[in-house]
């Protein structure tokens, strides 16, 4: 692994997105939970920072809030310019399976 790939966390984002769109909302991490069909407790984690959801639960923050969604979203378009500049030439998506 490139230095580059080696050191991409992409949680410190993905926190301030879910804090951003959910601690202002009154009960937050109780709406936070109803939408990433989890618990309270792990949602007051999320937004206290302590730890990020579990890809089933970012599945549900993605499928139920747009703006967490294209965090994400966000997230793989730098992850695919980054692998393109370690790797000139290389394809991305469906190209590089065809053949």
């Amino acid at each position: 692994m490139s230095g580059a790939t080696a050191s991409f966390d992409p949680r410190p984002r993905l926190l301030k997105a879910i804090r951003s769109h959910f601690a202002p909302l009154r009960f937050a991490a109780q709406k936070l939970a109803d939408m990433a069909s989890s618990t309270p407790r792990a949602a007051e984690n999320w937004l206290s920072g302590q730890c990020a959801p579990g890809v089933p639960q970012l599945i549900e923050l993605m499928a139920s809030c747009d703006e967490i969604e294209r965090e994400v979203m966000r997230l793989v378009e730098e992850r695919r310019k980054a692998r393109e500049e370690e790797c000139p030439g290389s394809k991305s998506g469906s190209d590089a399976s065809s053949g």
